[in-house]
């Protein structure tokens, strides 16, 4: 038979704002380390210029492609 286990609210909330801060954390930590790939800076460098030299797509077109609507 299934046990329950009381857990105290505080305890809770304690828990869920740490989850909360070390998921903050955790997306500081990913932005920052792509900022010191040279790879990815390239690849976007390379997608802002194609950007700007016009070569875009309707956002229609890739709505489509990916079945959002």
């Amino acid at each position: 038979m299934p046990q329950t286990v009381q857990v105290p609210v505080e305890l809770l909330t304690r828990m869920t704002k740490s989850f909360h801060l070390f998921e903050e954390l955790s997306e500081e930590l990913e932005d920052y380390l792509l900022t010191q790939d040279p790879a990815f800076i390239a690849k976007m460098r390379r997608a802002r210029d194609s950007h700007l030299s016009g070569n875009v797509k309707p956002l229609e077109e890739l709505e489509k492609k990916l079945c959002i609507k």
